[in-house]
């Protein structure tokens, strides 16, 4: 039996709707209500794991699982950007906002190739593992897992959209991972 990984991305927060960084920041009300009546759609799983950030462990609580909070799936470090709408970074900024778009970190920030190596160790971890699995985090970590597995450079990043809720499914052969679905709703 090989292992299937289903990567479910955290529901919305204020940082989503007001386009701005994320700075641990809770789901909304609606993200909230929407992840409640998801409760019991997914699964069963033999083991769940979160991203340590507010808005993943608020979601997974909402879907009804128990799940160890992993520090490899938290959110990627935006240093002196978290908190600050994108706009004002770029208008302040837009050098280092068309730099990080190519992958580099912002200012006291992660770059991407560092969100990568962290989720691929955590994921690497798994590919042995045996059954049907779930982790949930934020959009950014799940498409660096996306790029990861592929083996795409950091750049690609902002090339794949993950809506809130949706789901990714990865299969590993017990040697390495593949991408099976991206960003199903």
């Amino acid at each position: 039996m090989t292992c299937v990984m289903q990567l479910i991305c955290q529901g919305e927060t204020l940082a989503n709707r007001n386009s701005r960084f994320p700075f641990d920041d809770p789901l909304t009300e609606v993200s909230q209500k929407q992840a409640q009546e998801l409760k019991g759609c997914f699964g069963p799983f033999s083991k769940t794991w979160t991203a340590p950030d507010q808005a993943a462990r608020q979601t997974s609580r909402e879907l009804g699982f128990l799940s160890e909070s992993v520090l490899e799936l938290a959110e990627a470090g935006y240093g002196r950007w978290k908190g600050v709408s994108i706009k004002k970074v770029i208008e302040q900024d837009y050098d280092t906002f068309q730099c990080w778009l190519s992958g580099e970190a912002p200012p006291e920030g992660e770059k991407i190739a560092q969100v990568m190596a962290r989720t691929g160790i955590w994921l690497s971890r798994r590919v042995s593992d045996r059954g049907i699995h779930c982790a949930v985090a934020s959009s950014t970590v799940i498409r660096a897992i996306v790029i990861q597995v592929l083996d795409a450079p950091a750049s690609s990043l902002q090339h794949i959209d993950i809506s809130p809720l949706s789901t990714t499914l990865l299969r590993s052969d017990g040697k390495r991972w593949h991408v099976v679905s991206l960003g199903n709703n």
